[in-house]
């Protein structure tokens, strides 16, 4: 494939080797708490997708999707770096120590609300390679988009919004957002662009329209996924594809244009679940990090094609590189691989290992935690690596307090899974399969290691055991 090669600098400059080419434009639909099985094309039979439906049987489907965090945040902060939370330091939405400091049995590591200016991200880089970029939508990582490389941002306060998903004139956020971002791309077709539209929805609070509402009432429910309102609102981020997509085809640019939907966590408990998947939003278990995903690139990308590697949200920033022909600058960190293999057809990228890591606490919703590890907390302190369909992770508060490596046997500290034969996460397999328990073990306190990463050290001193 034949593309303008551009080399970037941390100062901004820019040197391309152009041939006849276009570059292609990205539209990246960022979907907020929505689950892995949330639409149509994952297999739920309540909520209507039809437009994200169509759109992923144009393009390729992800199984093994994952979010970079159970939360926004983190997420968004990994997915415009590149870079795992280590790096830029974002590991929850708001304090770190969140719940009753009563059941907190550690001191979590502060939480950076903030990705640091001089962490070069994507807008940045295709920006100085000339892209015209926008941030529309969810932002939630500090600072603005105008200073961290996106030349127009809107969120729900520069649009009049003060808080929930209508304005004083019972205008949808959803359908408002779309207008923005179909402005954008009407006033940028000429150019290359990248739109990062990162809704609003289908996050709390749960309101939608009364109009989509009144279709779910008497419809047929799907297990677990029987809420009218959020099914609405899910209604809602399909007409929103639907009309960008559109967009596209009306101005003769969706040929050259890459599409990836995707969301930036489990989906939210009390109104739905993942069923199979054990989890939802801010827990690290499959339900809580697994994200629907699919990518659409004309001519380039079989459609109808489904893809099983293991992928993660850090794998962007480096693909979208490569589909443009931008070389990253060397002092540069990416974590993540460039999926272009994946999209070309070939099986696997042959990934080491994808990791996370969660230094701090979430506390309880109020409905929805029957898949939780514990009643008080959707997730304490705890790291995790997945490496070929194995899944261990490190629970910080036993690790630490209750005899480390040495009484690994009965601390609880540790929780194995094997993906392939128990996708739910029921069986722990920590001591009954030694040899893997201690290849991940290593490989998770290695990988700790070579990022830098902050561990809790101390002991909680308000902490209260509870009465046996």
């Amino acid at each position: 494939m034949s593309l303008t090669l551009c080399f970037i600098g941390m100062a901004g400059l820019v040197a391309c080797n152009s041939t006849d080419q276009e570059k292609p434009n990205f539209v990246f639909i960022f979907i907020d708490d929505l689950g892995y099985y949330d639409v149509g094309f994952m297999g739920s039979r309540f909520y209507q997708t039809p437009n994200i439906d169509q759109l992923a049987s144009e393009g390729m489907i992800f199984t093994r999707a994952y979010a970079n965090a159970a939360n926004c945040a983190p997420t968004r902060a990994a997915l415009l770096t590149g870079q795992y939370a280590p790096r830029h330091g974002v590991y929850t939405v708001s304090k770190s120590d969140r719940g009753a400091s009563s059941d907190r049995r550690i001191v979590p590591v502060k939480n950076s609300k903030t990705v640091p200016l001089e962490n070069y991200t994507i807008g940045e880089a295709l920006k100085d390679a000339g892209y015209s970029t926008a941030a529309i939508g969810k932002w939630n990582i500090g600072n603005t988009p105008e200073k961290q490389g996106f030349d127009l941002g809107h969120s729900m306060a520069t649009l009049g919004y003060k808080s929930g998903h209508f304005n004083a004139e019972g205008e949808y956020l959803a359908d408002r957002l779309t207008d923005e971002a179909i402005k954008f791309i009407q006033d940028k077709q000429e150019d290359p662009f990248f739109l990062y539209l990162a809704h609003y929805a289908v996050h709390t609070p749960i309101e939608a329209k009364e109009e989509l509402v009144r279709k779910y009432l008497d419809a047929e429910k799907d297990g677990c996924h029987q809420d009218p309102v959020y099914a609405a609102m899910i209604e809602s981020v399909d007409e929103s594809v639907g009309r960008i997509m559109k967009t596209l085809e009306d101005l003769d640019i969706d040929e050259n244009t890459v599409v990836v939907f995707f969301s930036d966590n489990g989906g939210y408990g009390p109104v739905t679940c993942m069923d199979p998947l054990r989890g939802a939003k801010g827990m690290f278990y499959e339900g809580g990090i697994r994200e629907p995903l699919l990518v659409k690139w004309p001519g380039h990308v079989k459609p109808g094609s489904v893809c099983d590697d293991p992928v993660i949200g850090v794998d962007f920033f480096p693909t979208f590189l490569e589909i443009a022909g931008i070389i990253p600058p060397e002092e540069k960190v990416l974590d993540g691989l460039s999926l272009l293999p994946l999209l070309d057809g070939e099986p696997s990228l042959e990934r080491e290992a994808l990791y996370w890591h969660f230094p701090a606490y979430l506390q309880k919703y109020n409905g929805g935690m029957e898949d939780a590890r514990d009643t008080l907390f959707r997730s304490r302190p705890v790291s995790v690596i997945q490496k070929n369909n194995w899944k261990l992770m490190l629970f910080y508060e036993e690790w630490i307090l209750d005899g480390g490596r040495a009484d690994i046997q009965t601390n609880n500290a540790l929780e194995l899974y094997n993906l392939v034969d128990d996708e739910s996460e029921v069986m722990n397999l920590v001591n009954s399969n030694i040899e893997k328990r201690e290849e991940l073990l290593d490989d998770l306190l290695r990988w700790l290691e070579e990022v830098d990463a902050p561990l809790p050290q101390e002991r909680n001193s308000e902490y209260i055991p509870p009465e046996h």
